[in-house]
């Protein structure tokens, strides 16, 4: 049920804001980026639905160590659905890294990381441009009149989701996502230190998020993620 109200509450603020122009987390307008993307805008990319049962084929271990090989000991850790995953990890020759959890410090490995992740669809009933703006404004940066917008959508809702959605903004304000260009509808990228790139990417309808960490190197990353990416929306071209 919250994850219920929470979606909703979600949903409504996102339509209740201009989604503007596609800008990377520095504020730079990409409009490079936003003509390469339009030409996918007429595509559906509902093809992937086949796949939301077996992430073991959305992203294949033989084509993920085409693009960069598997430790020999290399751990999966595979399921589906929504929120599913298809993910190697291997020991890197980087230092473990110090993380405190609940007042408790203790050293993590620094591994490699390599798959995909969270593959959903907006509704067949969504138009793509529409799409395209929901996904942007997830992680474009936003301007002093949308999150002036959001906080007055939140002042009206009800107490669960003005919650929640107060943690998101609090969230989203210390995200740092850089636009991506020339890859599917649209597609954004971050980089943590600890734990490595993340790549989300709308085709279409269609969403997913590609992590990767096989260096301390965010360009190196970035490339690698693409490339798995273009894997995976190939499989409907």
């Amino acid at each position: 049920m919250r994850k219920t109200t929470f979606f909703a509450g979600l949903v409504f603020l996102l339509f209740s804001c201009n989604s503007g122009n596609k800008q990377s987390s520095e504020g730079t307008s990409d409009d490079a980026t936003k003509k390469v993307s339009n030409k996918d805008s007429g595509k559906s990319y509902d093809c992937l639905k086949d796949f939301k049962d077996d992430y073991g084929a959305l992203l294949t271990k033989e084509e993920m160590a085409s693009v960069y090989p598997l430790g020999d000991k290399a751990k999966v850790e595979l399921r589906s659905g929504s929120y599913g995953q298809h993910i190697y990890t291997w020991e890197s020759d980087r230092p473990s890294f110090t993380m405190e959890v609940s007042n408790m410090k203790m050293d993590v490995p620094d591994q490699n990381t390599m798959g995909i992740k969270n593959l959903s669809f907006y509704s067949d009933k969504t138009d793509l441009k529409s799409a395209i703006g929901t996904f942007d404004m997830g992680y474009k940066q936003l301007s002093d009149a949308e999150l002036a917008q959001m906080q007055k959508n939140l002042e009206k809702a009800d107490a669960e989701v003005k919650e929640t959605g107060t943690d998101l903004m609090k969230v989203r304000a210390k995200s740092s996502w850089d636009a991506v260009e020339g890859l599917g509808s649209s597609s954004w990228y971050k980089w943590s230190d600890q734990w490595g790139g993340e790549l989300v990417v709308l085709a279409g309808r269609a969403n997913f998020t590609i992590l990767t960490k096989i260096s301390n190197d965010p360009d190196e990353n970035r490339e690698l993620a693409k490339k798995l990416a273009e894997k995976v929306i190939a499989k409907c071209k």
